[in-house]
């Protein structure tokens, strides 16, 4: 399975608290770790 392709705006956002911050392009948001719950962080569509 790949990502969803959605290009390099948007955010990334954390499930478990709701923390959200600008993608950084080549990085996939799971690759991220939210810096106030350590949680992997996911795309928001």
């Amino acid at each position: 399975m790949g990502g969803f392709a959605m290009g390099p705006s948007g955010n990334c956002v954390c499930q478990s608290c709701g923390h959200g911050m600008a993608h950084q392009v080549g990085v996939p948001c799971t690759q991220i770790k939210c810096p106030k719950c350590g949680q992997a962080m996911t795309r928001q569509r």
